[in-house]
């Protein structure tokens, strides 16, 4: 049975670009890489502790251990205000106004303010920004002192998205499965038991632990869901050897009720056993599907489906935006995340009279790529750090072979003679 997603419409599907043109790649002199600090830093290895976190080693960077870890416990409420920072990155080779720098200046008149494109650095990376130029008099900037900066957004929400699929098991999807039997308090056949996918669970409408009048008098399965699905089969497969001659009728579950689809099946028989099959010839998207059989002798062991369908998915990489905003000095949102850039004061004539640089500058770039070590002070990489150290004095001098081990034995109270 496949079980294989194919992406379509607003799915997630690569589009691959081939290109025959060639590039050259750049080779930068001795005396270049020397002039801007280019140089490979060695990784940053201590004994007793380990080297970089958060990070993978990279030319040209500087590594830094927890980079938003600018004040300790208990101070957790002035930690917590610098975490929400934006920081205006500037590299080694630049200083604070430098052409890579992120700097708010005004037009020769005044009446148009210029912002320099860079990079900011914050909690979730960094974000490139372009230059911008706002000019005061369009946006009928009035007199007063405002507030410049980035408002910074990570948004990592899920996205619905359309797949087809082949003969799609619905097991582990978010459904609310109902059906005949779940009046019965104790059933031991419960309906999930179709959706799982399995040769030893299923679903029936007869169970023999109860007595006659207290089994359902009609039969059916329904499930429904928050996403809509567009299914051209649908396939309901009994368990091996069972049989029936009960018809089945497919209806759709709208907000108005049980709507009838029209398409009534009888039971089919290949070699895997019997199964029930509704080749629906125009399918719409729905949320609710209910079959519904002629008698009560019914088992459904597994639902499958082929068709559209809609999943919830989290982006692949989150969405980190910088939006350019202005707001006056005494109603900036304490909720947002900002990287400030300037305080602007504008007289009546929409010109920019005071610029005021509020930025926070920093020159380490912060890109986290995992967390590639197992904990804090990992055990096995400091053993493994001190064996390449001291190689020599740890496996080939008898008297301090294998010492971690023997602290370790030491530490559970086992005495070494």
């Amino acid at each position: 049975m496949s079980q294989q997603l194919f992406p379509v419409n607003n799915g997630v599907g690569q589009v691959v670009a081939n290109t025959a043109t060639t590039t050259s790649q750049n080779v930068f002199s001795p005396q270049y890489v020397i002039a801007n600090s280019l140089q490979p830093r060695p990784t940053e290895w201590v004994p007793g502790g380990r080297p970089i976190y958060r990070r993978l080693p990279a030319t040209s960077e500087t590594y830094q251990i927890d980079f938003f870890n600018i004040v300790s416990p208990p101070n957790t409420a002035v930690r917590a205000e610098l975490e929400n920072i934006g920081y205006v990155y500037v590299p080694f080779t630049d200083n604070s106004e430098g052409p890579s720098s992120i700097f708010v200046s005004a037009s020769e008149n005044r009446e148009d303010l210029i912002i320099r494109g860079g990079r900011i650095v914050w909690q979730y990376g960094g974000t490139t920004v372009y230059p911008a130029l706002i000019n005061l008099d369009t946006l009928q900037v009035g007199p007063g002192t405002y507030f410049l900066a980035y408002e910074l957004i990570y948004d990592d929400a899920v996205e619905q998205k359309i797949y087809t699929m082949n003969d799609f098991a619905l097991t582990g999807q978010p459904l609310t499965i109902t059906s005949s039997t779940d009046s019965v308090v104790g059933w031991r056949y419960p309906a999930v038991n179709a959706f799982l996918n399995t040769t030893s669970n299923f679903w029936t409408s007869e169970d023999t632990y109860f007595p006659s009048f207290a089994q359902p008098t009609e039969s059916y399965l329904q499930w429904e869901s928050e996403l809509g699905s567009a299914y051209s089969n649908i396939v309901l497969r009994c368990p091996s050897g069972f049989t029936s001659t009960a018809t089945a009728t497919l209806y759709y579950i709208s907000s108005g009720g049980v709507v009838n689809t029209s398409y009534t099946v009888s039971p089919s028989l290949d070699s895997t056993g019997q199964y029930y099959e509704f080749k629906i010839s125009s399918p719409t998207f729905n949320t609710g599907w209910k079959v519904e059989w002629s008698n009560v002798n019914v088992k459904i062991q597994s639902i499958t489906v082929s068709g559209a369908l809609t999943l919830e998915r989290k982006p692949v990489t989150p969405a980190t935006q910088a939006s350019l905003v202005l707001y006056p000095e005494n109603i900036t949102p304490t909720t947002s995340t900002f990287c400030p850039l300037a305080k602007v004061t504008v007289n009546g004539s929409f010109k920019a009279v005071n610029i005021q640089d509020i930025r926070y500058v920093i020159r380490r770039d912060y890109v986290p790529v995992s967390d590639w070590l197992t904990k804090f002070f990992d055990e096995n990489l400091i053993n493994l750090y001190e064996q390449v150290y001291d190689y020599s004095t740890t496996w080939m001098a008898p008297p301090t072979a294998l010492r971690q081990e023997y602290a370790k034995l030491e530490t559970q109270n086992i005495l070494i003679v």
